[in-house]
């Protein structure tokens, strides 16, 4: 009865104390057979668990150790695609050629489409536009004072590239050659005040870029670098004694910032990718570090700001890890008994500087990137957001990985950094592929070398899985990136 009830009882006789308590000994049955039942239904599980257990030991087992060699042999490759998923890289379409009158129509809701794919594009070439400008532009009135002729053939030029990148097209029409040889006439002999010229060179250069000309490219390269010289165009103000912090700078002071940044950050990647000297002196690396105190809002959000902070970030990990090799000893050495010398101090220094600039600038990308992937029609900025974060994280895993091999939490964070890259690197659909930025094969590089140094010697199996996810993830890329970016296919490869 107790067992009906769902009450506890203690099986006394001739009555439990439940039933005694209650007054109902009348009530109080017994199965007699509840101990047998017990018994034979404790004897069908443990049966149960033995015929499982059986089995278990029958099957084949696990992998004690995950392979972290490569190339994997034919034997080791099957475990490893047995614990690792596989990934595939997009499939690149090849461009589609259109017929020229189809690519050159002219009509005045073109031309608008065109227009506005470039104020779209204009953080990819370092232009910031005054709300009138930016009016003037839509409108496309040439006779409108706030609009210069240039800025409008220029702003069609570019704003077609990218209607023609859209449409996975690769005709140059008509329209795209009158736009080029328009811009290029007045830009040089109109007469154009410095801060236009300078945002010009840049859409020229970015366009060269794209249509695979090098040549033509950096021949603006030079030509902005020698009109920045020339004019005097700084980052901080001529009078920085006069600089109010409180005071909101000046449209003109912004405009000129980014600008020079972009400037500066395709210099600084010329000297990566290629090895050449920078057409920028010394002097506006170390001017342009005072962006983030003289214009803190800017810096946070303009994209050829952030593009200039990673990839002087990138520039000055391998000039630091290049230093490393070149001192009388080893900076992790210091001990109380033997003291740091002042090259390995100075050096460990600019180590934990880096590594917190590399951390600030995580943290303000991060937040650029989320907002813009959520929309849709700021495509190109996302992707562009994508490669300064991939440069960024470039720069952590190459610091983490300059710490002693001994100090597993270095070791663990670096893996981190190269994980989220990889991570990163999966989500470029085939359309990311088309004009990619140059860096990102610099990115590849330096994170494969990380990797399999660090693979070598993994710090348990956790870790051999993860470096072995990141190498399917690296080596599956390598081919598309390598069509991608003709001129550094060997390196890649």
């Amino acid at each position: 009865m107790s067992r009906r009830k769902k009450k506890k009882c203690d099986a006394k006789r001739p009555y439990c104390t439940t039933c005694k308590t209650t007054n109902r000994q009348g009530h109080c049955v017994y199965e007699e057979d509840a101990q047998r039942n017990l018994i034979h239904s404790l004897i069908v599980r443990t049966r149960e668990l033995e015929d499982k257990l059986t089995s278990s030991e029958s099957e084949p087992p696990l992998p004690a150790q995950l392979p972290t060699t490569f190339p994997l042999t034919e034997c080791t490759r099957q475990q490893y695609l047995s614990v690792v998923p596989v990934w595939s890289p997009p499939v690149i379409e090849p461009l589609v050629p259109q017929l020229d009158s189809v690519c050159s129509q002219g009509s005045l809701e073109r031309l608008r489409e065109y227009r506005m794919n470039f104020i779209r594009f204009c953080p990819n070439v370092g232009i910031k536009l005054s709300p009138q400008v930016l009016h003037a532009v839509i409108t496309g009135d040439p006779f409108n004072p706030d609009l210069h002729p240039v800025l409008l053939h220029a702003s069609q030029l570019v704003g077609h590239l990218v209607w023609q990148d859209n449409r996975r097209t690769t005709c140059i029409s008509n329209f795209e050659t009158y736009e080029l040889e328009t811009t290029l006439t007045l830009l040089n002999h109109g007469d154009v005040p410095p801060l236009l010229t300078l945002q010009i060179h840049n859409c020229l250069m970015i366009y060269y870029f794209i249509r695979g000309l090098l040549t033509q490219g950096m021949a603006h390269v030079r030509m902005a670098a020698e009109l920045v010289r020339r004019r005097g165009l700084r980052f901080c103000p001529q009078r920085i004694d006069l600089w109010d912090p409180l005071q909101e700078p000046r449209a003109e002071d912004e405009e000129l910032v980014c600008a020079l940044s972009h400037l500066l950050y395709i210099c600084v990647s010329a000297t990566l990718v290629l090895g050449w000297p920078s057409d920028l002196g010394p002097e506006y690396e170390e001017e342009f570090r005072s962006v983030t105190l003289l214009y803190p809002t800017l810096a946070r959000s303009f994209l050829s700001i952030l593009r200039a902070r990673n990839v002087i970030l990138l520039q000055r990990t391998r000039q630091l890890s290049a230093r490393l090799h070149m001192l009388p000893s080893s900076p992790w050495d210091a001990f109380p008994g033997r003291p740091q010398g002042p090259d390995e101090a100075t050096w460990l220094a600019e180590y934990w500087s880096l590594l917190e600039e590399a951390q600030l600038n995580l943290a303000a990308v991060n937040p650029a990137l989320l907002r813009s992937s959520m929309q849709p029609e700021e495509r190109g900025l996302t992707h562009a957001l994508k490669i300064c974060i991939m440069v960024a994280l470039t720069a952590e895993a190459a610091l983490h990985h300059l710490a002693p091999r001994s100090h597993a939490e270095s070791r663990q964070q670096c893996m981190s950094s190269v994980l989220k890259l990889t991570g990163i690197g999966k989500t470029l659909t085939a359309a990311d592929y088309h004009g990619l930025d140059y860096m990102l094969g610099i990115c590849w590089i330096m994170a494969a070398n990380i990797m399999f140094e660090e693979s070598e010697d993994p710090v348990d199996e956790l870790c051999a899985m993860n470096w072995a996810t990141a190498r399917s993830v690296l080596v599956a890329c390598v081919p598309v990136l390598a069509g991608a970016l003709p001129q550094m296919g060997q390196s890649l490869l």
